[in-house]
């Protein structure tokens, strides 16, 4: 199984603990929205005893939304996390899938 965690943005002049802040939000209600997928169970369950993550940077809001975009053509369900009150979508959290499932959606992204 592999998860990945498609942001934060590279774009948002935050401090690091805040930007990891929201990768963990969006990563809690991702294995939330996921808990009943069969895929995302055996994935928490470290069926395969391992629980692989990429944490990916997307270098905007555009790019955010064009992987978001992508993601949905390739019926991968994932999580975007939009800070509040602020409503800024800050980063996307994937459902667990197989690397190459989440190869094509999330190409173009570099290792944050």
């Amino acid at each position: 199984m592999h998860a990945s965690a498609t942001g934060p943005r590279k774009d948002l002049d935050w401090p690091i603990g805040a930007l990891i802040n929201q990768a963990c939000h969006a990563c809690t209600a991702m294995a939330w929205e996921a808990r009943g997928d069969e895929m995302a169970a055996a994935y928490l369950s470290e069926e395969e005893g391992q629980m692989i993550k990429n944490t990916l940077a997307a270098k905007g809001e555009a790019e955010l939304q064009k992987v978001a975009a992508r993601l949905d053509k390739a019926g991968v369900p994932y999580k975007l996390w939009v800070e509040q009150p602020e409503d800024v979508p800050v980063c996307i959290a994937t459902w667990p899938r197989r690397r190459s499932e989440l190869k094509k959606p999330t190409k173009g992204l570099s290792r944050f």
